[in-house]
């Protein structure tokens, strides 16, 4: 039996992505050796990862022809 809609998994290895690049750039921003204004950047940057990367896969998915 096929069910509707993509296969979980797929979904969830967009997610996946997402939340390990932004705990990436979290990680980096902590860092002691990273200068202030590039510490303030990655930290700017991990949010807008975590928070634009779901819908931006989803849009990203359904542009591919994966949903």
């Amino acid at each position: 039996m096929s069910g509707l809609g993509p296969h979980p998994l797929l979904l969830f290895a967009g997610f996946l992505a997402v939340g390990t690049a932004s705990a990436a750039l979290y990680a980096l921003s902590t860092r002691p050796e990273v200068e202030p204004r590039h510490r303030r950047l990655l930290g700017i940057l991990w949010v807008l990862v975590l928070l634009a990367g779901g819908p931006l896969w989803l849009v990203a998915a359904a542009g591919l022809g994966l949903l």
